[in-house]
């Protein structure tokens, strides 16, 4: 029996029930913005600099993007490289595009994406000579009606974004709709839900263009592509069953806050943090051991 979305749904009753189960809380669209894969593969003891990390790194990518997609998204965005990349130095930034298109569209993907019937797209590859027929080969893949469609994205500065747009409108549109079909060659729903990585921030290029409007966000602290199921059905527990909090009639809304009077007088700020070497940090609550320091260290 499905488990339905009721007020009396609880984060246990939503962990223990079959993905299939508790998909009508996951969003149509969502974005995956995971970063820091070369600090989840340091911790791992694996160079970030060789071979063997663009190898483990796409693994990684694949095991999230499959449970993703098996708790009911259909369109998973996720960037493969950011414009800070490009304007890198160093082996990591010569070998960023041939493991871009390695990872991406090589024999190891390609076959991966048969076995799990996923449609996949590369978007930006049409500016990147090194990976257009990557693009194209990806395009050409057979899926089943209905598969679910891996958006991966290269941004090789921060004006790509707006160039797609204006190329792909050079004919007229009318409706948002025509716009989204226009650029990304079908429909594809607003996204619901964005998951990122370190500080609370969200740079323009990290949403798809025209895909934005109520985007719930949410950011691990964990690096890379380490999202683990307990982690995934917290955010969509918290995502469908916790925020939808807005209703029609606000009769006594407000005064509904003097039961929970001390939480709204607390001094509470998300996004304050600490340097943690090269890196920044969250703020950890007084009660939680902050790493490196005493229990909410500074």
């Amino acid at each position: 029996m499905t488990l339905e979305h009721q007020a009396g749904t609880t984060l246990a009753d939503f962990q223990a029930a079959p993905a299939a189960d508790i998909a009508w809380a996951a969003p149509a669209t969502m974005v995956y913005a995971a970063a820091g894969t070369r600090r989840a593969a340091a911790l791992a003891g694996i160079a970030s600099e060789s071979e063997a990390y663009a190898s483990w790194s796409r693994r990684q990518m694949m095991a999230a993007c499959r449970l993703i997609f098996a708790h009911g998204v259909k369109h998973l965005f996720t960037i493969l490289a950011t414009p800070g990349q490009f304007q890198e130095v160093g082996r990591y930034r010569d070998r960023l595009l041939e493991w871009i298109a390695w990872g991406a569209a090589g024999p190891e993907a390609m076959d991966d994406y048969r076995e799990v019937g996923w449609r996949v797209r590369l978007i930006g590859g049409h500016e990147i000579d090194r990976l257009a027929a990557p693009a194209t080969r990806l395009r050409a893949l057979p899926a089943p009606e209905g598969a679910p469609t891996l958006w991966l994205w290269v941004i090789p500065d921060e004006e790509a974004p707006w160039r797609w747009q204006q190329q792909a409108m050079q004919a007229p549109v009318r409706t948002r709709s025509d716009a989204i079909d226009a650029l990304y060659g079908e429909p594809v729903p607003p996204a619901g839900l964005f998951l990122g990585f370190g500080k609370p921030a969200v740079a323009d290029y990290l949403l798809p263009p025209l895909l934005g409007g109520t985007v719930h966000c949410y950011w691990t602290q964990r690096p890379g592509y380490s999202l683990t199921q307990d982690e995934l059905r917290k955010i969509l527990f918290d995502f469908a069953c916790v925020r939808p909090t807005w209703r029609r009639d606000k009769s006594g809304r407000a005064e509904a806050a003097l039961t929970d009077r001390a939480l709204w007088e607390r001094e509470a700020i998300l996004g304050l943090g600490r340097r943690a070497g090269p890196f920044w940090y969250p703020l950890l609550p007084a009660n939680a051991a902050a790493p490196g320091g005493g229990e909410g260290a500074p």
